[in-house]
């Protein structure tokens, strides 16, 4: 009769485990159903993108929430049932933007996903990973500009055009710039083909003019090859970009899908030359200093007063003002390369300094 009892017990006790078990993984099928799923961005400019997820049968209507990256404020908007996309306006140009929706009736919210406003180029990737890559590429510009070193692991496909330390740039104009190439294979090393592209006008389309690389490549490395920028090269707010494709098979475009290799992305800026005055053509008796700099800069051989610009290498004003104590408080740049152009008495020389 005890045994019978427990026995009893027991069954009744797993029945409530098991209903229990049942209705908890209904209850999360019901939420991950609720979640927004596979959000994308397209279309992505520098102010704007198009964003587009997976409708939610019977759902209300969708909340869409956006910030920048260097804001903590989200931004939103109301979308009816039955639509399942949004463009999103009057971005910030250049920085990275998260964005996530909301189903209204769930409340559930989606993984946010990142996109970034610059200029929208064109799919290209490998689809076998390992077998051939680009350990390394470097851009060696001419006129003192500082060279790019990227050395890599193995992928299918990297954009390093957010990447600040693998940021290019280059003068507009110049000649006998230097791009060298570094192929890794991880069997037995082969013949492999490099091609590389610089969107040299800007206009998101890896042009057969803009190609700076064409050629086979064997397991001696690393390979260099020159190249000229052009003198109409588009300075523009983002930059611009420089793709490296390295296939086991000859790449017939900029655009392709291929088997095995890597493609790498880079972005690029291009200073404008005007700027960067020839250093015979400098007075002699004024100069700058500390460079680098890290707060303020002392300017030596001033007779009067002076008035000063700073400019970056993309030609961008930084600022301006009347130069006072023979000093310019330098601490709002940013680190890198940059021009002060000084006005005394009718003459005007550029100088370039180093904020460290």
């Amino acid at each position: 009769m005890i045994r019978n009892l427990l026995f009893i017990l027991l069954l009744f006790s797993g029945a409530l485990q098991f209903q229990a078990a049942s209705r908890m993984k209904n209850i999360c099928a019901e939420s991950a159903f609720t979640v927004p799923m596979n959000l994308e961005a397209s279309n992505i400019s520098f102010t704007s993108a198009h964003i587009t997820w997976d409708p939610i049968p019977g759902a209300t209507g969708y909340t869409v929430r956006w910030r920048a990256s260097t804001s903590a404020v989200w931004l939103s908007m109301n979308i009816p049932a039955g639509t399942t996309s949004v463009d999103l306006n009057n971005l910030t140009p250049c920085l990275g933007h998260m964005v996530q929706v909301i189903d209204n009736a769930s409340g559930d919210i989606s993984f946010p996903l990142t996109f970034y406003t610059h200029l929208n180029y064109c799919r290209s990737t490998s689809t076998n990973l390992g077998t051939l890559y680009l350990s390394n590429v470097t851009i060696t510009p001419s006129g003192g500009l500082p060279a790019m070193v990227s050395a890599s692991s193995m992928s299918n496909h990297t954009d390093f055009r957010i990447d600040l330390p693998r940021r290019i740039q280059l003068g507009v104009g110049s000649v006998n710039n230097v791009i060298s190439v570094t192929s890794s294979w991880a069997g037995a090393p082969g013949i492999s083909y490099v091609k590389a592209w610089i969107d040299f006008n800007a206009n998101a389309i890896f042009e057969a003019s803009e190609m700076i690389v064409s050629t086979m490549v064997d397991s001696t490395n690393p390979k260099a090859f020159i190249f000229n920028v052009p003198s109409l090269a588009n300075i523009t707010q983002c930059g611009t970009a420089m793709r490296v494709i390295i296939s086991e098979t000859m790449p017939a475009g900029p655009c392709e899908i291929f088997s095995y290799g890597e493609v790498e992305d880079y972005g690029v800026t291009f200073v404008n030359t005007n700027l960067a005055v020839d250093e015979t053509t400098k007075s002699k008796e004024i100069s700058i200093y500390p460079n680098p700099a890290a707060d303020v800069l002392n300017i030596s051989g001033l007779f009067s007063q002076a008035e000063y610009e700073i400019f970056s290498v993309s030609g961008q004003k930084m600022g301006e003002g009347r130069i006072s104590g023979n000093t310019v408080d330098v601490r709002h740049l940013a680190k890198g390369i940059y021009f002060i152009q000084l006005k005394s008495e009718g003459n005007t020389i550029r100088l370039k300094f180093i904020r460290k």
